[in-house]
């Protein structure tokens, strides 16, 4: 018994090369998933803040119609006293952007459409903007897909 506690006491050493590799090794596999994952997150968060712009934007001037005014034929968003300055979710310089809205009689709503470089859409109504989500960008609407 006394030469097994002495054998057992001589090889206690601590952790060997290859073992302190391998730990960093899966560190740095973990590292660069959640690394990949974040910037997945921060991508969608901008797409989100886009069209949560233009379903404000739709809302103002659905509030503008309410009020008695009238929207007149194919404006720019930032012609609309109600909607204000925008903030561009890609933008760090903090510089507004356009979305350009009017009243579709087709489809008796009020379309937007971006052409934004990140996330462009054309005659998107408030619906077609809560169904889809991010997944609007990059798609043309039409009177159809209400």
């Amino acid at each position: 018994m006394k030469k097994f506690l002495k054998r057992l006491k001589k090889d206690e050493r601590g952790l060997t090369l290859v073992e302190l590799l391998a730990v960093i090794v899966i560190l740095g596999i973990v590292g660069v998933i959640a690394f990949v994952a974040i910037g997945n997150v921060i991508e969608n968060s901008k797409k989100d803040a886009h069209i949560a712009n233009a379903q404000q934007v739709i809302s103002a001037v659905e509030l503008l119609e309410a009020s008695g005014d009238t929207l007149n034929g194919s404006e720019d968003a930032s012609e609309i006293d109600s909607v204000g300055k925008l903030t561009d979710p890609w933008d760090t310089n903090n510089n507004g952007y356009d979305f350009t809205v009017e009243r579709s009689d087709s489809r008796n709503a009020i379309v937007i459409s971006s052409v934004h470089s990140e996330c462009s859409f054309t005659n998107a109504t408030k619906s077609n903007l809560i169904k889809d989500g991010r997944d609007a960008c990059g798609k043309t609407y039409t009177a159809s897909d209400d």
